[in-house]
């Protein structure tokens, strides 16, 4: 019996032994971390706001930012596998926001022509969650992937494997200045079916250009000390898309908010003279058409914010851009639960912010 037992613990140690000879593995370094984009600061790890803001922003505002949305890892590998084990802080999923939007990935490369590729990733989640991709690489070319993190959870801690003969290197950051997005449920991700889909990716790879997601669910209230710090960023273009937050719900009056507005935009004109601003209407809710009490809610925020857009335009603040519902789009079919979107919906918020955004760079 005893010889039985030493046989199969010695024939596990010995697969087990091959096993992780087959791969090389990359853990957390100052490498991985300096190929890290979407964040606005060094030195915060996989989280999206500096230690100093916890003692100034709310609660909720400093858990979120805990959470990964919008973070980017780039690297070139020629592996034909691919393989990430990592630890979340949170839920793996929410009643209306699949496992694999609110703590999966979603990696991508592009073929010959720079065409988007998308590559399956098979998990196994649970605290510790396992995602291996595959893809034909027979020719074992070095080829670009971008890893898309979870957009609703934290990482304790992250490690990617390839084969051990292959090529392996984290690339540098982008040169652009990236796009910033300060924002809501929607903008975090709510409730793409994985990361990629969220709008603020989908932008990212039509624009192929850097993004930072400061979007806080349920918290793009458009506080001083949020607005402070989304100032601090060394952005080519920011993006403001709060009025989701700013309704009944949220205890404020229209002057109040219009208030919020006009000290964010000319706060960041007085540190960035030349970026453009460009202000989001709110889209809408999916039952706004049946139930005239939530349409009143963004009819009158988005009136709110063209009176806003025009004061700034009649005292001269220069370089403010704005985007209509009307230009979203949103139908009704295009929403999870009335308010937040799906994949259909994030594919049309971020087919109108391209074409804004297109304009707008173009000037």
């Amino acid at each position: 019996m005893r010889a039985t037992i030493s046989l199969i613990t010695l024939l596990f140690c010995v697969n087990f032994f091959t096993y992780s000879q087959e791969f090389k593995w990359f853990k957390e370094s100052p490498e991985m971390m300096a190929a890290l984009e979407g964040r606005g600061w060094d030195d915060i790890g996989f989280n999206r706001l500096p230690v100093s803001a916890e003692e100034q922003v709310r609660k909720p505002v400093w858990n979120l930012s805990r959470q990964t949305a919008g973070l980017v890892l780039r690297f070139s590998t020629s592996s034909e596998e691919i393989k990430v084990n990592y630890e979340v802080t949170g839920n793996l999923n929410m009643y209306h926001m699949p496992t694999t939007g609110v703590s999966g990935l979603d990696l991508y490369t592009k073929d010959e022509n720079g065409n988007w590729l998308w590559i399956k990733g098979n998990y196994n989640f649970s605290d510790s969650v396992k995602a291996v991709f595959r893809l034909d690489n027979s020719q074992k070319l070095a080829k670009d992937f971008y890893l898309f993190f979870p957009l609703y959870n934290g990482l304790k801690r992250m490690e990617i494997g390839v084969k051990a003969e292959a090529e392996f290197a984290f690339l540098t950051k982008r040169a652009e200045k990236p796009i910033l997005v300060y924002g809501t449920s929607i903008a975090q991700g709510a409730c793409a079916s994985r990361p990629g889909m969220a709008w603020t990716g989908i932008l990212e790879r039509d624009l192929d250009y850097p993004v930072i997601n400061l979007a806080f669910s349920g918290n793009g209230r458009m506080e001083k000390e949020v607005v402070d710090l989304v100032n601090e960023v060394d952005a080519g273009l920011f993006v403001i898309d709060c009025l989701p937050n700013l309704g009944p719900g949220a205890g404020y009056i229209m002057g109040e908010i219009q208030e919020k507005y006009l000290y964010a935009v000319k706060s960041i004109r007085q540190k960035h003279p030349e970026i453009p601003i460009l202000l989001t209407e709110h889209a809408g809710y999916s039952d706004g058409l049946v139930n005239e009490e939530k349409a009143v809610i963004y009819e009158g925020l988005n009136v709110m914010l063209k009176e806003t857009f025009q004061l700034l335009e009649n005292s001269a603040v220069k370089g403010v851009y704005y985007l209509t519902k009307e230009e979203i789009n949103l139908g009704v079919d295009d929403f999870v639960d009335g308010t937040h979107p799906n994949d259909l919906g994030m594919y049309r918020y971020a087919k109108a912010y391209e074409k804004k955004l297109k304009e707008i760079m173009k000037k």
